[in-house]
């Protein structure tokens, strides 16, 4: 008897060893616009597919007629996250035609599954909802940072027109929410429309927007961290110097300015306190004062030297996450406001929640303020 439940459970044992993994198969039929030069291949949330960092995952296999075919080993019971690309942000998979980028695929693997997609297009390819004309400059890597970022350049209607003109600069964090609904989230700022329209009226002058997508660190990046310390340096000392030799920009700090919301409002207000050489100008929408783990309202009681001959312009919602928020944004307007040599801005929206939608409905008024036509 003891020998037979022996047996018996080593066979379960056994078993169980064999049946811990199960296959998935991602079978993706190209559509006809794939470049024949490029590879498909998928980001998630798997150590095989990079983790969605890029340049880790690894492509598909060709199979011939637009068909690219991997199978993979995984643990039964894992919960499957990942997108098709052609090995950046800005070149993902769209679906029926409609320009927008799907969600990601969501399923837990609990036996052999094959999943295939048939994208309609590429959001590289298919004309986008960008108005005017962009650069990007994919998997920019920092020695001062671990993950490698997206970065597109938003150009004024005037630069492709005039070789001799040179523009300020908005750095703007959370790129891949700032021009197009091809993210996510499924909302935009709008920047480049609105810009777009407010030049074009004469009412701002013309400058260059420089989105910075944000990471799996985006938390710690954008707060009072040395994480967020390393990413200002990265903005400072390895961006801002490419930028300035790339394109035709105004290179001083009077014409060099920064914009973010929730804590992408804080890391800008970082970024004026502790680079004043660098910025002259923030616009912090939302900012996650409320989350700082650098103390920064500590800091600027006592010194507020940094953000002297700045502009700064600070607003707050009053719904969802704003809420919360508001207290502290109150709290640094006073802090602000006692030094005549700051010129602030403050603003509060009451019925405004915490989203995109929310911020692109207000940006006109602090474009108007940091960047008014001379």
């Amino acid at each position: 008897m003891k020998k037979f439940v022996t047996l018996t459970l080593l066979t379960v044992f056994a078993f169980s060893l064999f049946a811990q993994d199960a296959k998935l198969t991602i079978r993706v039929i190209a559509p006809a616009t794939t470049p024949a030069q490029d590879s498909v291949l998928p980001i998630g949330n798997q150590g095989i597919w990079g983790f969605w960092i890029y340049p880790k995952s690894k492509a598909l296999k060709p199979k011939g007629n637009n068909v690219w075919e991997d199978t993979y080993s995984l643990p039964v019971n894992s919960p499957i996250e990942f997108k098709i690309t052609r090995g950046s942000y800005y070149k993902e998979a769209l679906y029926n035609g409609n320009g927008h980028s799907a969600q990601p695929v969501k399923f837990t693997l609990t036996k052999d599954t094959t999943i295939t997609l048939s994208p309609s297009n590429w959001n590289d390819i298919y004309q986008r909802s960008i108005l005017g004309s962009v650069r990007y400059h994919h998997n920019y890597s920092s020695s001062f940072l671990r993950n490698t970022r997206n970065i597109v350049v938003w150009l004024p209607p005037s630069y492709e027109k005039d070789s001799n003109k040179r523009y300020p600069v908005l750095y703007a964090h959370d790129g891949q929410n700032l021009f197009d609904h091809t993210n996510l989230s499924g909302s935009e700022w709008r920047m480049d429309e609105i810009a777009d329209s407010l030049m074009r009226k004469g009412e701002i002058e013309e400058f260059i927007i420089l989105g910075m997508a944000n990471t799996k660190d985006r938390w710690i990046e954008y707060n009072g961290t040395p994480e967020g310390d390393n990413y200002l340096r990265f903005i400072s000392t390895e961006l801002k110097p490419f930028i300035d030799k790339t394109y035709r920009t105004k290179t001083d700090r009077e014409h060099t300015a920064i914009i973010g919301s929730s804590m992408g409002g804080l890391i800008s207000f970082y970024a004026l306190y502790k680079y004043p050489q660098i910025f002259s100008k923030a616009a912090c929408l939302s900012s996650g004062f409320y989350f700082d783990d650098g103390n920064i309202m500590e800091q600027i009681r006592n010194d507020l030297a940094p953000f002297q001959h700045s502009k700064i312009y600070l607003d707050c919602g009053g719904k969802d996450l704003d809420y919360d928020f508001l207290p502290s944004n109150r709290i640094v307007r006073d802090i602000i406001g006692k030094d005549k040599h700051i010129d602030l801005r403050y603003e509060e929206f009451p019925d405004d929640p915490h989203n995109e939608i929310a911020w692109s409905k207000r940006l006109h008024i602090p474009y108007k303020f940091l960047f008014p036509k001379k």
